[in-house]
């Protein structure tokens, strides 16, 4: 059983009542410093993460023309997520995660910056491309429960909901902001140079990680990193609510969220508007995300907001569906934008729900389980929307991944009132009631 009182030391507050008035409530998170800089940090990164995406995709299907190594490569890059989210959120609860997320991301600008070098040569194959991708995404894996469980340490609980809303802004922003940067930048400085730019943008989250304080956590109580897995385990198992909510990305992550990786075929071969059309179809998806995200930020709590997590993932399966027969640019950049919009406000509430009922001592490990759904599952997505695509086309591919999520969701609507009494449920170990995703 996890200790009731984690040895933490506070998270500094904003400096004054004054400096509290001076921001906007919609980011009252901001107010804090560490958070503030944390933030700033992986915004600029993220940004070069995403034009590295969006470039490699195109590099990968100007060499090969092949949907399917489109999708092995997603595959070989959110791999690693499904071996080692789980053993990736033991040791980010078991080591300094500040030193663990310097060592992630200064592996990933080293991998970028290699690609890049390749790139330049005129030596880069296939294979050296697939074999960058599985070691990012293996960085990756051991990166986010770390930066997941870190957002808590950084702000007070009544601005967590705000600071994850906020922190998916800032993600969403960099996937609308790199992706049309990154189709500007490929006539003017080609794969080569995004790949430059991304290993560059590490820098602001490195410098980020350097200067901000984060409060001491008491040590793991396992003696193992194997016996901090199995604590967490056991917590998920005995909580009903927590399973339920893990189901939305996991279908998600595995039918829908895929669509990503089939848009520069989309783009190129169904709707010819090319690299740079490429650029803003994505940046449509961008800006619906940010709009939600933003709406989030701006709702003081997460509470009874159930309904509204599967509303949104049935009305993504819907969007999905209707994309895959878009043949008008504006249509599907209208339709990427609800694709993004609905895609946050799933995810993002789920993640807020599950940080707010995490113990401090075993967040790190209940949000690896949240990676696991969200990139682990990802892998598998990936490899079977690209040999679908490949066989079928890629219209049925995205048809028939919407078209399954959309019954699982409606049917989670439908058993909605159950779904509630389940949240309102006392939990084993202190008769706490979650009421968060009621």
């Amino acid at each position: 059983m996890p200790p009731e009182t984690p040895n933490v030391t506070p998270v500094a507050a904003p400096e004054s009542t004054a400096e509290q008035r001076r921001v906007p409530a919609m980011f009252r998170s901001l107010r804090y410093r560490d958070f503030a800089l944390f933030w700033t940090g992986n915004f600029l990164s993220n940004i070069g993460t995403w034009m590295q995406n969006l470039a490699l995709g195109w590099q990968i299907l100007v060499m090969t023309n092949s949907p399917f190594l489109l999708g092995l490569n997603g595959f070989l890059g959110t791999l690693p997520s499904l071996v080692f989210s789980l053993p990736g959120g033991a040791i980010a609860d078991r080591l300094n995660r500040r030193k663990l997320m310097l060592f992630t991301q200064t592996s990933m600008a080293l991998l970028a910056l290699v690609l890049a070098l390749l790139t330049s040569f005129h030596v880069i194959r296939i294979g050296e491309i697939l074999a960058i991708s599985f070691l990012t995404g293996l960085a990756s894996a051991l990166n986010n429960p770390a930066y997941q469980a870190l957002v808590p340490d950084l702000v007070e609980r009544e601005d967590l909901v705000n600071a994850v809303a906020l922190n998916s802004a800032q993600f969403n922003m960099s996937r609308a902001i790199g992706p049309t940067l990154a189709g500007l930048a490929l006539g003017k400085v080609g794969t080569a140079g995004c790949f430059y730019l991304n290993s560059v943008s590490f820098l602001a989250l490195i410098i980020a990680l350097l200067v901000i304080n984060v409060p001491v956590r008491r040590d793991a109580e396992a003696s193992t990193v194997w016996g901090a897995m199995l604590d967490g385990l056991r917590f998920v198992n005995q909580h009903r609510l927590i399973i339920i909510l893990l189901s939305i990305p996991s279908f998600l992550s595995l039918l829908g969220l895929p669509f990503v990786v089939l848009m520069p075929v989309f783009a190129r071969d169904l709707l010819r508007v090319g690299a740079s059309g490429l650029g803003y179809l994505m940046a449509g998806a961008g800006l619906g995300a940010v709009l939600s995200a933003l709406t989030l930020a701006a709702q003081r709590s997460a509470e009874r907001k159930g309904g509204f997590i599967i509303t949104s993932a049935a009305v993504f399966s819907l969007a999905l569906i209707l994309l895959a027969h878009a043949h008008s640019f504006w249509w599907a950049f209208f339709l990427l934008m609800v694709l993004g919009a609905t895609m946050v406000g799933a995810l993002a509430l789920t993640n807020t729900t599950l940080q707010i009922i995490s113990p401090p001592e075993l967040r790190g490990r209940i949000m690896s389980f949240y990676t696991l759904t969200v990139m682990g599952l990802a892998p598998l997505g990936s490899l079977w929307v690209g040999s679908v695509a490949e066989i079928q086309g890629t219209r049925f591919a995205l048809t028939l991944g919407g078209a399954i999520c959309l019954i699982y969701f409606l049917i989670l609507l439908a058993s909605l009132p159950r779904l509630r009494r389940i949240a309102r449920l006392p939990w084993p170990e202190d008769n706490r009631e979650p009421q968060a995703a009621s």
